[in-house]
């Protein structure tokens, strides 16, 4: 692979924005229910129809434990801080009875549910006691089966767990473990306010540990922190590649200090163009050791899963990164979780806020509510752009015959208006296009959001 510096012009016309497309539409453009009981029956009625058109459907179930003892500056994830042990314990007492609801609601319904992979993410699922950890399973034992799961995930913390935590998390059932590295250079996990020296990572994947987990080591990059250069983006990625890790997802951040203002403590960041460059870095250190780039900005050893079910086309994208398209539909719980019936609906729960707190959350809960507080119903056009953002974004290529024949459209037709758009990208060298298909260029790859983006009806109205 030969790098060269992302052109100034395109960055500068494609590369002010970034879209993370977790979900199609964004949760802003989500409707907010009236009041808690409506939510609560929008999410029942919503899950009726789930199971009642397909009672066997796959399922992840995602777990939120939303606490951390520090503020990580770089953070966008819905997060309550806290070194107080006992607002831990308050809180799972709550996740327990929203637990209790959705058994109740299955066990009324006569739905035995068919989940295939659970995830416990955060904040910080490792911060629980194993007395704590073992009470959750048990209560996470009353809706799925974790003895027959295809994968038990967990996301790590390796400055709060040591080697007697990782067999303890195996003995379980855990069987692949998340990593939040970010960036091993020291001064720039200094102004992120998360020091955490690679040698802490290193001793939870030794090989008589990750032998441990069937389903594989993940770590979490980020391009674009504060005191990252591409000297240092060089030295953390051969790090990366010396370690080992099964699946990389290496995500750009994301300056919303709207919704997150403690990213404005961060000192001064690298700009776009920068970005792009740390990056190509980043890219073509893992190529050149071996990794497959799965998707925009996910990247596999040959033989992990994801890889195979790239290549057979049932590869998938969400909030967790790129999965192996095992299950069809997330339910979550805790606050601020996400839920995602399939093509049908999504919601999310109540999330935590500087003014309130958890009270929204758990009022809701122990009202017998679940506590979703805003919605979206998927139409058939939803469901198109849905299916066009994630394929191009997963694999740089559309097949518009296979949409055409799926959809019952004429696609130069339906979406006129993206075709002109796209003209544009094609001058530019960002994409190709033909009568049968949609495809991004070598070059266009590091705009691939903003292709998306083209396909994007809320945003542009």
């Amino acid at each position: 692979m030969t790098l060269r510096n992302p052109d100034p012009r395109l960055v500068k016309k494609y590369g002010e924005r970034s879209f993370m497309y977790t979900e199609y539409p964004n949760l802003r453009f989500w409707t907010a229910f009236q009041s808690a009981e409506e939510g609560d029956k929008q999410y029942r009625d919503a899950l009726r129809e789930l199971f009642l058109g397909n009672p066997t459907v796959p399922l992840m179930l995602y777990v939120h434990i939303p606490h951390c003892p520090v503020q990580c500056l770089y953070c966008t994830c819905h997060v309550v801080i806290s070194r107080n042990y006992s607002d831990i314990k308050r809180y799972l007492e709550v996740l327990y009875q929203e637990v209790e609801l959705l058994k109740r609601f299955l066990e009324e319904n006569k739905i035995r549910p068919n989940f295939r992979e659970v995830h416990l993410g955060g904040g910080s699922p490792t911060y629980l006691t194993n007395e704590d950890f073992d009470r959750l399973l048990e209560k996470l034992r009353e809706v799925a089966d974790l003895d027959s799961l295809d994968e038990f995930a967990i996301e790590i913390d390796p400055r709060h767990v040591k080697e007697e935590g990782m067999r303890y998390y195996a003995s379980k059932g855990i069987s692949r473990v998340s990593f939040g590295v970010q960036d091993f250079d020291l001064e720039v996990q200094k102004a992120v306010a998360r020091v955490q020296p690679a040698v802490l990572t290193e001793r939870l994947i030794a090989p008589e540990l990750r032998r441990l987990f069937r389903n594989g080591i993940n770590f979490d990059i980020i391009c674009g922190l504060p005191k990252q250069t591409r000297e240092s983006m060089r030295r953390t990625m051969k790090k990366v590649v010396e370690m080992a890790p099964d699946r990389i997802c290496l995500n750009y951040m994301h300056f919303i200090p709207q919704f997150f203002p403690h990213q404005l403590l961060m000192p001064s960041f690298p700009d776009n163009a920068e970005r792009k460059m740390l990056f190509l870095e980043a890219t073509e250190i893992l190529t050149e050791g071996g990794y497959i780039r799965t998707g925009y900005d996910h990247f596999a050893k040959p033989a992990d899963d994801v890889v195979e079910a790239m290549r057979e086309g049932k590869m998938a994208w969400n909030r967790m990164g790129v999965t192996a398209g095992r299950y069809q539909a997330v339910l979550g719980v805790g606050v601020g979780a996400v839920s995602g019936l399939a093509s049908l609906y999504d919601f999310q729960n109540i999330f935590s806020s500087p003014e309130t707190g958890l009270k929204d959350y758990t009022a809701a809960v122990l009202h017998n509510q679940f506590p979703v507080f805003r919605g979206h119903k998927l139409s058939r056009d939803d469901q198109l752009r849905r299916e066009i953002i994630q394929t191009i974004r997963n694999y740089f290529l559309l097949d518009l015959r296979e949409l055409e024949t799926k959809y019952d459209i004429r696609f130069a037709e339906y979406f006129q208006p993206e075709m002109v758009a796209l003209q544009q990208c094609q001058d530019d060298g960002i994409v190709e296009l033909t009568d049968d298909t949609i495809v991004v260029t070598d070059t266009g790859k590091q705009f691939a959001d903003v292709v998306c983006s083209k396909f994007d009806v809320y945003i542009r109205r």
